[in-house]
Parts: structure tokens; C-alpha cells; sequence
């Protein structure tokens, strides 16, 4: 009982019942006294008539209390009188009975009235079954039977049809759970009900899509790992070989040292976009040189552009901003180092920083390999590399990394390129105008 009554259907049963039968059991209480009243009255006056009918019959007639009870006994209103002695009445009554009054008085919660005839009181009463007052006390009671038993089946019904789509929600919530994600509500109510269906139905097509990008990241990953590792499995090996000349060895250590690197920036990348996807990095908000920090980021990769003569072509406009100084040197140098990586050799790349009265903006265009428009579209996917970048070490996470500083800063990103032309990358921040 107790958990039915904390149930939903259980509740919505008390709160219909309430609502609806106690209007219905105030508004028929008001009525049927207002009516069972007037019904008194009516029965009570034509009782009187009767009686001044029946002491007029006596009177011309001369007619006895028995003649006469057996007179108008036989008409449907008057269907049985009594006869009560005389110490069955007060002394006023009797007074008022031996003056020719017509007393009204109760007998059994109906209506009566008494007269002397002949030395004897009788008392008029209707058919205890077959009379205004009890006839419309039985129609009352079946109606309010009725109408509860009918209102009765319409809120079961009803709450039965409202629980039923919510059990459906918490079924298919059970079968979610239990890592079912491929189940649906279907419900196509317009009410809240519906939308909550509507909801759920987003919810779990959601838990599907990143599931199946988990898998295929986790897949990925693996791939991402195993080929490193087995790289430097492989090398280490032949260093144990006593046939490998020094120079090879040399070469073997320095292949080991690499995907040793390789490997510690994809785990360093890995836990850069965890914490950038999990918020566990917040910003540290500052005021700080901008275009100090893109000067110092192009120095500091000198050693890279020397070796593959690149011609750098920089203007930087004097911005101070305000953001993640940490977080924002991580984007400027994966731009940078995707520009390097990709311009072709004798190549130009060009860095421009300007800022407008809204908002700073940063390109980088680089004169190399370009991407087709469906590279371009897929360079935020995670691990997915463009070209042989893999081989240079990449780990296919920064640009998924650079959009996610870029996002937390307000700010957007967009990637323009042609294949054997290059590529251009716009980043715009907000300006903000608060300086801390």
C-alpha cells in the first residue's frame, strides 16, 4: 500500500479522486438540501389538504375517524394512517388538535400531519416507498453512484493512459542502463510528456553517436600507440644483435629516441584534450603582450625554418589582451608548426596579427601541400591526419586542441586551403575590455 501511494499512478489517483469527487460531493450535498427542503414543504402542504379534505368529508358526510381513514386510504398519497392514543400528545397539541388544528409533525424522517375526527387523532403520512421525498432520495443516491463510478473509470482511464507513457520513459531509461542504446520512446504527444520522449529520444541517438566515436577513438588510439611501440620493440631488438655495426646502432638509438618523443607528445596531447574535454582546466585569465607571445613562438622554432629555408613574412599590429596566456602559446604553436610542417621548401609563410575595434585576429598562411575540401572538413576529428604528417611525428590531436582553446576563449576558427597552393588558418577572439 505504502508503495503504491508513493507511486506516480498512485498520487495521480488521489489527486483526480480529490478534485473531482469532492466538487461533486459538495455541489449534491447544497443541492439535495436545498431540494430535499423544498420537497419537505410540498409533501407537508398537500398532507394538509388532505387532512382539511378528510375533516370536510367527516363533517358534511358525518362520517367516523375509521370511515374516513378507509376513505382516503386508498388514495396514493395517504396509504396508511395511525391512530395514537391520547396521552401519546402533549397538553398544548391536544389543545391545539381539539381547536381544530391540523398539526404537522415527523414520523420516521418523513413528513406527517395529525387532525382530530371524532374523538380521534390520525395521522396522515406518505408511503414510506412510494412518495416525492424517498423517490428522490433513491434517484440521488443511484446518481451519485453513478456518476462516481463513471468519473471513477474516466480517471483510471485517463491516469492509466498518462502512467503507461511514463512507464514506457523509464522502461526504455532501464534499457538505456543497462547499455541498450539503440532503444526509442515512441510517443508523439505534444505535451510535456512528449517532449520529455522527444528528450530522451535526443539523449540516447547522443550516447550512440559518442559511443561509437569512443569505440572508434579507442580503436584509433590503440592503432596510434601499437605502431610506436612496436617500432621501438623492433629497434631494441636489433641493438641486442652483436652483428650491428656502430653506425647502425646509432641509427637504431636515434629511431628509439624519436618514437620515445612521438610517443610522449601523443600522451601529453591525449591529456591536454581530456582535461580541455572534461573542463578540468579552467582559464587563468590575465593581461598579457599578445603579439610578444606569437614573436617568441615563431623564434622558437628558428632551428626547423633555417633547415627548410622558409621565408617567414611577419606583421604583428601591438595588441595586449586579455586570456589563458598558457592555453592560447599552445595554439599558436600547433598553427605554426602544421604551417612549417606543410610549406613547401625555399616556401613563404606569413603571420599577420591585427586587431579591429571588436576583435583580434591572428592568420597563418603557408605556400605547400593544401588540403581538398574534405580534408579540410575532418581536420577537427581526433587522430585524423591529412597527409604523411604521421611521419613527421604528429600526433593528429592538435587542431582538435586548437579549436578547443580557441572555443573556450569565445572565439572562432576558420581553415581556408587549395591543394599545391597552401594553407590559410584565421583565428578570431573576442575583444574583451576589462583588463585585470
Amino acid at each position: 500500500m505504502k508503495r503504491f501511494l508513493s507511486s506516480i499512478y498512485g498520487r495521480f489517483l488521489i489527486i483526480f479522486f480529490g478534485l473531482l469527487l469532492i466538487p461533486i460531493l459538495l455541489t449534491l450535498t447544497l443541492f439535495l438540501t436545498f431540494q430535499f427542503n423544498s420537497l419537505t414543504t410540498q409533501v407537508e402542504t398537500m398532507l394538509v389538504e388532505r387532512a382539511d379534505s378528510m375533516r370536510t368529508a367527516s363533517e358534511r358526510y358525518e362520517l367516523g375517524a375509521d370511515e374516513v381513514v378507509e376513505l382516503f386510504s386508498e388514495q396514493t398519497l395517504v396509504m396508511a394512517t395511525k391512530r395514537y392514543e391520547t396521552d401519546a400528545w402533549s397538553v398544548s397539541e391536544r389543545a391545539r388538535l381539539e381547536r381544530g388544528d391540523v398539526l404537522t409533525v415527523r414520523d420516521e424522517r418523513l413528513p406527517a400531519v395529525a387532525l382530530l375526527i371524532d374523538e380521534t387523532i390520525v395521522t396522515l403520512t406518505p408511503n414510506a416507498e412510494d412518495n416525492p421525498i424517498s423517490i428522490f432520495r433513491d434517484l440521488s443516491l443511484q446518481t451519485l453512484l453513478l456518476t462516481a463510478l463513471v468519473s471513477s473509470g474516466f480517471v483510471l482511464l485517463a491516469v492509466r493512459l498518462m502512467t503507461r507513457r511514463i512507464d514506457r520513459v523509464t522502461e526504455a531509461a532501464s534499457r538505456v542502463a543497462s547499455g541498450d542504446l539503440t532503444v526509442r520512446v515512441q510517443d508523439g504527444g505534444n505535451d510535456e510528456i512528449g517532449k520529455l520522449a522527444s528528450q530522451f529520444n535526443q539523449m540516447t541517438e547522443t550516447l550512440a553517436t559518442n559511443e561509437s566515436k569512443n569505440e572508434e577513438l579507442t580503436s584509433i588510439m590503440a592503432h596510434e600507440f601499437k605502431t610506436p611501440v612496436a617500432s621501438i620493440l623492433g629497434y631494441a631488438t636489433m641493438l641486442k644483435r652483436n652483428d650491428v655495426s656502430s653506425e647502425k646502432r646509432i641509427d637504431y638509438a636515434t629511431m628509439i629516441e624519436q618514437e620515445g618523443k612521438r610517443l610522449s607528445r601523443l600522451s601529453r596531447d591525449l591529456l591536454r584534450l581530456a582535461k580541455l574535454d572534461h573542463t578540468v582546466v579552467g582559464l587563468d585569465l590575465a593581461s598579457f603582450s599578445l603579439t610578444e607571445q606569437i614573436r617568441e613562438s615563431i623564434l622558437s622554432f628558428e632551428r626547423e625554418s633555417t633547415r627548410k629555408r622558409l621565408k617567414w613574412v611577419v606583421d604583428l599590429d601591438e595588441v595586449d589582451m586579455v586570456g589563458d596566456a598558457g592555453l592560447l602559446q599552445q595554439v599558436w604553436m600547433n598553427l605554426l608548426q602544421n604551417a612549417m610542417t606543410h610549406a613547401y621548401e625555399d616556401g613563404k609563410v606569413q603571420v599577420r596579427l591585427m586587431q579591429t575595434s571588436e576583435a583580434i585576429v591572428f592568420e597563418i598562411e603557408d605556400e605547400g601541400e593544401g588540403m581538398t575540401p574534405d580534408q579540410v572538413d575532418r581536420i577537427y576529428e581526433r587522430f585524423y591526419q591529412a597527409d604523411s604528417s604521421r611521419h613527421q611525428g604528429g600526433s593528429g590531436l592538435g587542431m582538435a586542441i586548437v579549436q578547443k582553446i580557441v572555443t573556450l576563449h569565445g572565439g572562432q576558427i576558420q581553415v581556408n586551403s587549395e591543394v599545391q597552393v597552401g594553407t590559410t588558418v584565421t583565428v578570431t577572439l573576442p575583444l574583451r575590455r576589462d583588463r585585470l
